[in-house]
């Protein structure tokens, strides 16, 4: 358990001003957190699998794959069904679009300050 001397030391440290009056009362309440969080150490958690969401949610996403032109994607489960699927443009297309391009690539104004 901590002594109002540790608390105050503790306070110090995080920037906090603890007026006298309220040391004992601070004392008290933060001793009484430690004795819970040492409760809680003493349950056996050998036979509980780790969590990583407790709702056991998992990633709905589409694996990342290229596609031709014209070819629609396969649907989300978040995905609305309403909306038509636009076609992929290639990237000749793409390079007509811009200003400046260098085969595959758009060239950009370098900007260096």
């Amino acid at each position: 358990m901590l002594s109002e001397e540790e608390i105050q030391k503790l306070a110090t440290l995080a920037r906090l001003e603890i007026e006298p009056s309220f040391k004992p009362v601070v004392t008290t309440h933060v001793n009484s957190i430690i004795g819970y969080v040492a409760r809680l150490n003493e349950i056996d958690t050998s036979g509980i699998e780790a969590l990583s969401h407790i709702q056991g949610a998992t990633n709905v996403l589409r694996e990342d794959a290229v596609q031709p032109v014209g070819a629609a994607a396969d649907p989300t489960p978040l995905g609305d069904p309403t909306i038509p699927p636009q076609p992929m443009l290639d990237s000749d297309a793409l390079a007509g679009n811009v200003p400046a391009s260098s085969g595959r690539f758009i060239k950009v104004p370098l900007i260096v300050e």
